[in-house]
């Protein structure tokens, strides 16, 4: 790629280039790479460029949100958009931040920060990411990326902590499991979900927790990781984050509240502020999930709590059924938890599904999981999401073509799990129930999506109806990362110039894509337009009638080339017509227009009611005035074949007459002869 190329391929918002030579690999981040980035107008302004790995979901929807926030406590968010850093991967979503000059604050930590105590850092800390925090809460936007290694001193002199970038991933994903909520860090990385300010609150109590002990528990291996997990659940956060730290009793009043694995008690700005402020509560003393009466034991573990017996459970999925049922789990759910409505639901789960092996096995025992712990994640085989996380996850399953998770997503919509726990909140709290039947709702609608196997439909139309800025994942046009009806339409036409008449126009993704942007949530609707009659030709038809409907909401958009391959895959749609005059017409005509980049006029060329009715009509007629030909002729061979034996008989009879008189005359000339 040339340099000017290179350089209009990119540059942000018309006046931001990222750098793709300069790498700035210390500011890089899980599915994140960082480069060196320049203000076309001012040159000397210092920025940092963050592109997203390819094969991540962004939260690109975000973007206008961050951007207006001027927080000391945030990276400033200059600018993010679509560029293409020119490594032969495709296009990707970037943001431009303001540099941080003074580094990352885990390294000073390691190092100068070592003299700093508690209640100095705390001050450092907390006063600029709680007002930062506080900034996007009230956008209605929770940030979803607090961790060490994205603290950074926005200053050289050291004096300004600010988060960083918190757009380019899943919300979470990039998370140490130790800064996300117990409920959160037992789902699948990508599924963690969107969360809110309770989950942001519990990462900078993490966060806070790390920085005085200068290390981040979990991170040594995987084993540690699983570790940390089994501490968390049976002894709460609280304790399993803060273990063999050394501080005052005023600092671990703020750990407390903030760490507290009961999101209604955790501490959220108003009750940091105050502490800062030198108001210094102490948070709750009871700071785990409800504990049960007793224990319930599994694999010789004794479990107190239904969060930590469901996560077991789901770690040993071949055996976790027949202990369910073996061991009467709805019982202790009703009388050691104290829950009825969940060991009522879990009888009903039991005795309405399947309890042998394989996917009817499979549903009963997820269905369990979920009425027994209906605050963590939905769990299905390998796959442990979060309701508010199914969106991202679906995105990485297609992404990393991963076809046994997106089989368990799509299960878990059939199943139903997201409405298990929706139907277990408080029905005398009003507004809980409200938004429940809310988000009941949407996830019927959902299944209906999965349900639907008809193009346009299916787990793709999930996908893009939960990722409303995901670019459309189709191989035609990944590559040019499509964000808009318009953009995909540009995309094809692009994509036409190296197409054969073998490759079809439009896939899954594409349908899903078109029908998701045209709000189109019905399969009735889509019906007539992907679906015709059997054959190619129908199938073709239905390709450029769904491309065409999407045309006609972006008239300004002409697809020349799209057009072009269109036409050549036309030839069995032309052919299905009777007329001769009619289909050589159609090819003329195609070929006329094509060039005009409308594919609503190659449409009504092709798929003229009139036109069609017209051609059935005269094929009609055609064929009444065969058979009435075809009768006539019948009817005169039948006539002279009639004619041909009457004339023979008629012969006959002369002929015999003319015997009959020659012998008589033979017979008078003999008489008369011998007279």
């Amino acid at each position: 790629m040339s340099e000017a190329g290179q350089n209009e391929h990119t540059i942000i918002g018309g006046r931001y280039r990222m750098i793709p030579g300069v790498r700035l690999e210390e500011f890089d981040r899980p599915h994140v790479e960082a480069f060196g980035a320049e203000d076309l107008r001012e040159k000397d302004r210092p920025l940092i460029a963050l592109v997203a790995r390819r094969g991540r979901p962004v939260r690109d929807d975000w973007l206008r949100v961050v951007r207006r926030l001027d927080q000391p406590g945030l990276l400033r968010t200059i600018e993010g958009g679509v560029i293409d850093p020119g490594d032969g991967k495709g296009r990707r979503f970037a943001v431009i931040l303001e540099r941080p000059l003074g580094g990352r604050v885990i390294d000073w930590l390691k190092t100068d920060g070592q003299n700093r105590d508690d209640l100095e850092l705390s001050r450092l800390l907390l006063r600029p990411l709680i007002a930062a925090l506080k900034a996007l809460h009230d956008a209605r936007m929770a940030h979803r990326a607090i961790a060490l290694d994205n603290l950074y001193f926005a200053d050289l002199a050291r004096t300004r902590i600010a988060l960083g970038d918190c757009l380019c991933g899943p919300p979470g994903e990039g998370q140490p499991i130790a800064f996300e909520s117990v409920e959160r860090a037992a789902a699948l990385p990508a599924g963690r979900g969107e969360g809110g300010p309770r989950e942001d609150f519990f990462a900078l109590g993490a966060l806070f927790a790390a920085a005085l002990a200068r290390r981040v528990p979990g991170l040594e291996s995987a084993d540690a990781a699983a570790d940390l997990m089994r501490r968390r659940l049976d002894r709460g956060s609280y304790v399993a984050l803060t273990d063999r730290a050394r501080f005052g009793t005023d600092v671990g009043g703020l750990l407390r509240g903030l760490l507290s694995d009961n999101a209604e008690e955790r501490w959220g700005y108003e009750e940091v502020r105050a502490w800062l402020d030198g108001r210094r509560s102490i948070g709750a003393m009871h700071s785990t999930r409800p504990q049960a009466a007793r224990s319930f034991i599994f694999k010789g573990i004794e479990h107190t709590n239904a969060m930590s017996l469901a996560t077991a459970l789901a770690e040993n999925w071949r055996e976790a059924l027949r202990i369910v049922i073996d061991e009467k789990l709805d019982g202790w759910v009703a009388r050691a938890i104290g829950d009825e409505r969940r060991g009522n639901m879990i009888t009903q789960a039991i005795a309405a599904g399947r309890v042998d092996a394989g996917p009817g096995g499979d549903a009963t025992l997820a269905r369990v999981l979920a009425a027994l712990d209906p605050e963590g994640p939905l769990r299905l085989r390998h796959v442990a999401v979060m309701k508010d996380g199914l969106g991202p996850l679906i995105a990485v399953a297609f992404l990393d073509d991963d076809r046994d998770t997106r089989q368990a997503m799509a299960e878990i919509l059939m199943e139903g799990l997201p409405m298990i726990g929706l139907s277990l909140v408080d029905p005398n709290d009003q507004t809980k129930r409200r938004l429940a039947q809310s988000e009941m709702a949407d996830f019927m609608r959902l299944r209906g999506f999965v349900a639907e196997p008809m193009m346009g439909f299916g787990l793709e139309r999930v996908l893009y109806d939960l990722n409303p800025t995901l670019p459309c994942l189709s191989p035609l046009v990944a590559d040019a990362y499509p964000q808009s009806v318009a953009d995909l339409l540009m995309a094809l036409d692009h994509r036409a110039r190296g197409a054969g008449r073998g490759t079809a126009p439009v896939d899954r993704h594409i349908a899903a894509f078109i029908a998701t942007k045209l709000s189109i949530s019905y399969a009735g609707a889509l019906r007539g337009v992907v679906v015709g009659g059997d054959g190619e030709a129908s199938e073709r038809l239905a390709q450029l009638n769904l491309l065409s409907l999407a045309q006609e909401t972006q008239p300004q958009v002409r697809v020349p080339m799209l057009a072009r391959w269109l036409v050549q895959r036309l030839g069995p749609v032309v052919q299905s017509y009777n007329g001769k005059t009619t289909r050589e017409w159609m090819e003329k005509e195609l070929e006329r227009v094509a060039p005009l980049g409308s594919l609503n006029a190659l449409r009504a060329i092709v798929d003229n009611p009139e036109r069609r009715e017209a051609d059935n009509r005269g094929m009609a007629n055609a064929q009444a005035l065969h058979a009435q030909l075809s009768f006539g002729i019948r009817r005169l061979n039948e006539t002279r074949a009639a004619r041909r034996l009457e004339a023979q008989h008629f012969g006959r009879q002369v002929a015999a007459m003319l015997g009959y008189m020659i012998l008589l005359g033979v017979l008078a000339a003999l008489t008369l002869g011998d007279v």
